[in-house]
Parts: C-alpha cells; sequence; structure tokens
C-alpha cells in the first residue's frame, strides 16, 4: 500500500499479499497499478476463496500459495475449481512427504514449497545502523533537482558514514548490472544515480536506530583507518588512488562490525578486484598501506619502521596523518550528534 515494490526491478520481485491483509477495494486498486508496471502478484497462505472480492482481486493475481496442512482436499477442490480457466498457478505450501507431494501433483499443483524440499539454514548477522542525521542530510540534499545537486557534498556524506556506505554497495550489487567493480564511493553514487538513492533511502532508513556504544566505536575506527589509509596514499604520490584506499580502509572492518565471514562479506560486495585482494590479505599497495595503518593504531614500532624503510615517509608524518585522522573521525561525530540534538 506504501508502492515499496516500485522501488525494485517487476522481473526481479514477487509481491506476495499476506494472508491476514483485508481483501478491500483500496488493496485491488493497488493490485491493478502493480499488474500495469508488469509485476506479479501472490496470495498467501490461502485456506479457501469465499470472500466477497475475491473474483475481482483474482484478476491481478499470478501465483496462489495453498497451505496444504490448514486445508482437506476438499477445500483444495473447491480452490482448483474457483481458478479453473484463468492464469493463475497454484503452489503448495508446507509439503513434507512424498505422498504429500504426490498427492498435489494429482491434485495440479505447479509449484511447491517444504521441508521435503529443503530446510531453511539459519545465519547469524548483524545489520548496520544508519545514523538519522546522516539519512537526513542525503536527502536535504536531493531534495531539489538532480542538475542541482551537490555531489561533492552527498559523497561526502557517504564517506563519513560505513553503514550507509554497505547498504549502497549490496544495493548496487543488487540492481545494478555492472561493467566493472566499484572502486570508490563517488563511483558507487553515481552507478545507482539520484533517483534510485532517494527512493531506497525511504525504505531502507524507516527502521533505523542509533548504533550502540560498541558498534560507535568500531565505526569510528573504520572511518579513521578510511582516512589514514587515503593520506598515506596521498602522501606516497599515489593521489588518483586515493579514493580506493579510502575505502579499502572503510571496509576492513566490516566482518567484525556484520559478524560474519570476512570472504563471505567481501564477496557481496561489488568491490574493486584489488580492494578485494587488500581485504582478503594478499599483497599488494592497497593491503601495504593498510597494514601500515593497523600497525599505527597498536604503536608497533618495531613493524612500522621496517615497512617504511624503502618510501619517503617518517614514523612523525605517519603519527601526523593519525592525529589528523582521529581529528577528522571526531568532527563527523559530533557533527552527528549536533543534529540529532536538533532533531529531537
Amino acid at each position: 500500500m506504501k508502492k515499496i515494490p516500485e522501488y525494485f526491478d517487476p522481473n526481479k520481485l514477487i509481491v506476495e499479499i499476506l494472508e491476514d491483509v483485508s481483501w478491500t477495494g483500496d488493496l485491488i486498486d493497488v493490485c491493478r497499478q502493480l499488474k500495469k508496471k508488469g509485476f506479479s502478484i501472490a496470495l498467501d497462505d490461502v485456506t479457501s476463496l469465499e470472500h466477497t472480492n475475491v473474483q475481482e482481486l483474482l484478476t491481478y493475481v499470478d501465483i496462489i500459495k495453498v497451505d496444504i496442512r490448514q486445508t482437506s482436499c476438499q477445500n483444495r477442490a473447491e480452490i482448483n475449481e474457483i481458478v479453473k480457466g484463468k492464469s493463475i498457478t497454484l503452489l503448495a505450501e508446507k509439503v513434507e512427504t512424498v505422498d504429500e507431494h504426490l498427492q498435489c501433483v494429482r491434485e495440479g499443483f505447479e509449484l511447491f514449497q517444504g521441508y521435503y524440499y529443503s530446510r531453511p539454514v539459519v545465519i547469524s548477522a548483524v545489520d548496520l545502523p544508519i545514523y538519522s542525521t546522516a539519512y537526513f542530510q542525503v536527502l536535504k540534499e536531493l531534495a531539489v533537482k538532480d542538475d542541482q545537486i551537490n555531489k561533492d557534498k552527498v559523497i561526502k556524506i557517504f564517506e563519513g558514514d560505513l553503514a550507509l556506505t554497505y547498504k549502497l554497495l549490496r544495493l548496487i550489487n543488487f540492481s545494478c548490472q555492472l561493467s566493472e567493480p566499484v572502486q570508490s564511493i563517488k563511483q558507487a553514487v553515481m552507478i545507482l544515480g539520484f533517483e534510485p538513492l532517494r527512493k531506497w533511502l525511504y525504505v531502507f532508513s524507516v527502521k533505523e536506530g542509533g548504533p550502540g556504544p560498541a558498534s560507535q566505536e568500531a565505526m569510528k575506527l573504520s572511518l579513521q583507518r578510511a582516512k589514514m589509509c587515503e593520506q598515506i596514499g596521498i602522501s606516497l604520490g599515489h593521489n588518483r588512488l586515493g579514493e580506493e584506499y579510502f575505502l579499502t580502509g572503510l571496509m576492513s572492518s566490516i566482518d567484525e562490525i556484520m559478524q560474519r565471514p570476512k570472504n563471505e562479506v567481501i564477496e557481496s560486495l561489488p568491490l574493486d578486484f584489488e580492494i578485494k585482494r587488500a581485504l582478503n590479505h594478499e599483497e599488494n599497495t592497497h593491503r601495504f598501506i593498510l597494514d601500515l595503518v593497523i600497525a599505527v593504531e597498536k604503536a608497533d614500532f618495531d613493524l612500522i619502521e621496517p615497512q617504511i624503510h624503502d618510501i619517503k615517509l617518517s614514523v612523525s608524518k605517519l603519527l601526523e596523518i593519525y592525529g589528523q585522522a582521529i581529528a577528522w573521525t571526531e568532527q563527523l561525530y559530533n557533527d552527528h550528534f549536533a543534529s540529532a540534538e536538533e532533531i529531537k
């Protein structure tokens, strides 16, 4: 009813109407609009089709999911009779044995779902909370015509929020056909485009709250690493790759924050090959800089001095960059919290 399905590609999504939703005239109107846009519609957990509005609703339905544990053979026969002659596919839900499967085939079901075919595997993970202020800041910047948007400011907001960046990368991986992997936050924003970005911010930020203290500290560390990687790269004369180094540092502890295996998280993101190599502890310039940053964090000078021996970078310069990165991160957080108080 909130038109959220319209943010998806109709070829990749089936809109499911749950069993506790009333089949009102308003619902039928929305189904009519969705069908015009090319969406398929399914009714979930159907046990009966005895309803005043059922015939009109069935005009727009493509799949009916029948709960075989809550229906008798007679109920299912009645449902089959009602949909006969319509372009509707019957799906049997909660099929658990071979006998049930064969019975459903005989009854005319074409799709099947249940433990007989596969049991679900629960994967534990945490989600990344978006700061409400970052969300409002991006929406504020996008609340103008596309040719008036300050692209640099939008990118800067993303650079200051790991959660926004992570969700942006996941979204691109899901919805875009990429001709090349993502090397920077700027590239990611431009690939998605401002209109889809505007819509998705409304969708995935509705339920977001502020992160807890532990999550805050982990995100602070990621931001510090990002800024340090960028500045070290620039100090080494790699200005062109500064954005790549920033993204490498930002994503360096994403597995710890998400509480999922690193390779699983990294492979779910459309990151540049060299960035992925660095995050997987393979040797390249990105990894060299990231290791140097981590050594500075730990004050491991026995490791730092051999690493910088052959490059034009002193320990004092490294510590200066470290201090600047901390100050930059603290300023970002102060801006967030100050904005949060203003919103309250």
